[in-house]
């Protein structure tokens, strides 16, 4: 619609401007360019969160600054901004920094991280994992894989977690290191009669394109009826939740360390689970795993050390075993997470209906939170 004939919808903004225009006329000429980007998306979503009446916004899409206008916006219209967090940081990127009300963390050390990527909110809210409700209400369907690959012969089962690659490997993880996330566990596959795999590719829709000739081996260990691939695809990605595969295995290993959602889904579950870090990531969080039993460099060494793993009868002791740090990755681990989350929206949507300011509202609600579940669930800035 047009803004110019909703004048009752109009919502005043304050206009920013910038200094000393004239010492660097190229920064400034690219300053100014994002200051209109950012007053116009600041003013679209200002007027369409009035015409709406919305009052709480939530989002998990926090990678570039789209996000910081339409914050803005809802603050603009007296309402509150809330942050999502879709995946685990294990260690400290600018590219997740956040400009929110109310940000939703897993555990304290997801909050200081928050802190160090100079991410501002009023309220950190610790909640634990938002997924970790899934578990249960899967256990049967994963049996069925389970059940389906051991009657061909897979009396252990690995479950392989791949991040997806871009065609250029600059800026993601290329094709190349994708591949070996396949390459030599179906080399495995394919020479030990007993060793099943599942694979759930981040991004199955052009999987095959992506692997080249390891796509091959792949349609080769299918046949053996040892290994299964989730491929059913959303719009972006696939379906299948990684804990789903990773109850149909015996133990589960994410190709990256760089980035650990999938793994940490599995770990919470209490799955044996995992790390290769190929990438180089020394200053990850999760680098306080046990090297040699959770962290691996190569996949031969990790495929290697499962072997042995399997092959030694009560098992290596403490493979895969992420308990020495888990609480510091979520404090909770009760399956209650997304209740937490939902209960506190409802509480923010509560006070509007009562039509209370937004900061005695935030105020209310983590007063309620602390009472519930704990004083230090609730970091105020």
């Amino acid at each position: 619609g047009n803004a110019k004939n909703n004048s009752e919808n109009e919502v005043k903004i304050k206009k920013i401007h910038i200094s000393n225009t004239n010492n660097n006329p190229q920064e400034s000429k690219q300053i100014k360019a994002m200051l209109a980007s950012y007053r116009a998306i600041r003013t679209f979503w200002s007027i369409f969160f009035k015409t709406h009446n919305v009052k709480v916004n939530m989002i998990w899409e926090r990678f570039d600054n789209h996000h910081i206008g339409v914050a803005d916006a809802i603050k603009d219209v007296g309402g509150i901004s809330v942050y999502w967090p879709l995946s685990f940081d294990s260690h400290r990127l600018i590219s997740c920094n956040s400009d929110v009300d109310v940000a939703f963390c897993f555990s304290q050390y997801s909050a200081d991280l928050e802190k160090q990527t100079n991410s501002k909110s009023s309220y950190n809210i610790i909640t634990g994992y938002p997924r970790d409700y899934s578990g249960p209400l899967l256990k049967k369907e994963a049996k069925k894989l389970r059940d389906k690959l051991r009657a061909n012969g897979a009396k252990k089962i690995v479950f392989v977690i791949d991040e997806n690659s871009l065609d250029d490997s600059r800026w993601h993880t290329g094709h190349e290191l994708q591949r070996e996330n396949y390459s030599y566990i179906l080399d495995k596959v394919l020479e030990v009669p007993w060793l099943g795999v599942i694979f759930k590719p981040k991004r199955a829709i052009d999987l095959r394109r992506r692997l080249g000739p390891v796509a091959d081996l792949l349609g080769k260990a299918e046949k053996t009826g040892r290994c299964f691939v989730y491929e059913s695809s959303g719009r972006h990605t696939t379906i299948a939740p990684p804990i789903l595969a990773g109850l149909s295995a015996d133990i589960c290993i994410h190709g990256h360390l760089s980035a650990g959602t999938a793994a940490l889904e599995c770990a919470l579950e209490g799955l044996p689970t995992l790390l290769i870090d190929r990438e180089g990531v020394p200053y990850s969080k999760l680098y306080d795993l046990p090297g040699g039993k959770v962290i691996f460099k190569d996949w031969p060494s990790a495929i290697e050390a499962t072997l042995e793993h399997f092959n030694t009868p009560e098992g290596i002791t403490g493979f895969g075993d992420w308990s020495s740090i888990i609480d510091d990755f979520d404090p909770f681990r009760d399956g209650k997470a997304a209740y937490r989350m939902g209960t506190y929206l409802q509480w923010l949507i509560e006070g509007f209906e009562n039509n209370l300011d937004r900061e005695v509202i935030m105020a209310n609600a983590a007063k309620r939170y602390k009472k519930q579940w704990g004083e230090d669930k609730v970091i105020t800035s």
